[in-house]
């Protein structure tokens, strides 16, 4: 016999105690909302921006309309998929169809473990600006940890509400978020940008210049987070329409924003000195722009939704772990209990509650070492996720062929084969690339990088051991039916 991939039932999802999820509480503009929430658009243009600029110079906007179309193409088979099963380990899910229950455990763990340092570095961060906007304000400087702690705790006490309540909480946020976006935007063109609207550097030659492959490394990483509408699948009206609809409109808006917001950004500037500009400090230079065209007020808005920007990816990423977890517990990856939801608000409730534990307590570890919070920490505990995301799409990219191979279900050859092929080809290229420059984004050498995923490895080493076995148990079960 052969380890056959797990099934995954169509239909409300229950814990070991028969309570489902809230199925049929999200719709489109709920995972819309988590995703954009997730990918923090304010904090990636304030943050990235200038660093991308940098390599890029005029010509970065391109850098992130490249990237959007390549998810768009995922996306392509990525949906199709989802029309014929659905799971709230999503990446899981979808690599154990396509795959094997055993490579799907290994793939849990890993997308885990990938998720929590992903979650402690956000949670970090949000703690960092939490602290420096309450010294601004107040005179007081409350220690970063304390703050990051408090943002833990806020997160999980929402999360464990019904999830359109968290929906609506990040929706609030993201309409701050794009609205500050858009007065920065609408003030800069109405004045013509400083050297004049102007199209230069957006040449299809542009490209393949080594200066926009060069910032690929920062503007793939600004879609991590578009996974999130799988993950909801058993609570979702209508999963299989609403989940494709949502992916699209999600990366589609994505792109459209940060392509956007990039090239007024560099009308800002103005094309003549982007050098000169990006000579001082770059951390600042969306903050410098921003009073420049829209005055200090605005910017001040802008520096306080820093904080609600990296909250709201707190919460997203809370939620996408917490249903790895319940995932996993209900085919007996981790032990059942985080497959459990509660009966009241049905949201995975233990694994809500050993989600806030574990990044509380790597916090609690960090707090009494010399490391910088900022530059060291949230670096050294967020890469590990953008590999392990790269990572897991191309194994699903690589898993819908596998899975429509078997039954085709009436999807076109585009859909179940040329898209996937492409997006695995193209996503493993760009995983190359960012494991070759690591070290740019860590500050670590080789030794130092190695250390840093060796919880990834560990994890997927101890996934697929369990998987092995639990494939072992179900088929003696199933030959003593027999």
């Amino acid at each position: 016999m052969t380890d056959t991939p797990a099934a995954t039932a169509v239909g409300p999802s229950a814990d070991d105690d028969g309570n489902p999820l809230h199925s049929g509480s999200m719709k489109v503009r709920h995972l819309v909302v988590f995703v954009i929430g997730a990918a923090l658009p304010l904090t990636v243009l304030v943050g990235f921006a200038p660093l991308g600029l940098g390599a890029a110079g005029a010509s970065f906007p391109l850098a992130y309309l490249v990237p959007g179309l390549i998810y768009l193409l995922f996306a392509v088979g990525y949906t199709a998929m989802s029309r014929h099963f659905r799971g709230s380990g999503a990446f899981y899910a979808y690599i154990s169809q396509g795959f094997t229950r055993t490579v799907g455990a290994g793939a849990a763990l890993l997308a885990y473990v990938g998720y929590l340092g992903g979650q402690i570095g956000f949670v970090l961060a949000c703690g960092v600006f939490l602290s420096a906007t309450v010294s601004s304000i107040a005179g007081l400087t409350p220690p970063i940890y304390v703050c990051a702690l408090i943002v833990s705790v806020v997160v999980a006490i929402i999360a464990y509400r019904k999830v359109d309540f968290g929906a609506r909480i990040l929706l609030a946020l993201m309409a701050l978020e794009l609205g500050t976006l858009a007065v920065f935007c609408v003030a800069v063109l109405a004045r013509g940008g400083h050297e004049g609207i102007s199209l230069a550097g957006i040449t299809l030659g542009s490209v393949f210049s080594s200066g926009v492959a060069g910032a690929f490394l920062l503007t793939f990483t600004s879609f991590i987070g578009f996974e999130q509408t799988a993950v909801y699948s058993d609570e979702c009206v209508e999963p299989a329409k609403t989940i494709s609809r949502a992916t699209y409109i999600a990366v589609a808006a994505l792109t459209f924003i940060y392509t956007f917001c990039a090239w007024v950004i560099v009308q800002a500037i103005g094309i003549s000195r982007i050098g000169d500009v990006l000579s001082g400090d770059p951390s600042a230079l969306v903050f410098t722009l921003n009073s420049e065209f829209a005055g200090a007020t605005m910017t001040e808005v802008m520096r306080l939704l820093i904080v609600t920007s990296f909250f709201a990816g707190c919460l997203a990423l809370h939620n996408v772990c917490t249903r790895y977890l319940f995932a996993m517990g209900r085919t007996g990856v981790v032990p059942s209990v985080l497959g459990r939801v509660s009966p009241t608000t049905m949201t995975p409730s233990v694994a809500g509650v050993v989600q806030c534990l574990l990044v509380s307590g790597v916090l609690l570890a960090f707090a009494f070492t010399p490391t910088d919070a900022y530059t060291q920490v949230v670096v050294w505990t967020t890469s590990p996720t953008i590999l392990t995301v790269l990572v897991l799409q191309v194994l699903t990219s690589i898993a819908v062929v596998r899975f429509f191979r078997r039954n085709n279900y009436g999807e076109s050859r585009w859909n179940r084969v040329v898209a996937p092929t492409v997006s695995a080809i193209v996503l493993a290229m760009v995983t190359v690339v960012l494991i070759a420059n690591m070290g740019q984004l860590t500050g670590l050498g080789t030794a130092g990088n190695a250390l840093i995923f060796v919880p990834l490895v560990a994890a997927a080493g101890v996934g697929l051991t369990r998987g092995f076995i639990l494939t072992r148990k179900h088929r003696c079960r199933r030959s003593a039916d027999q």
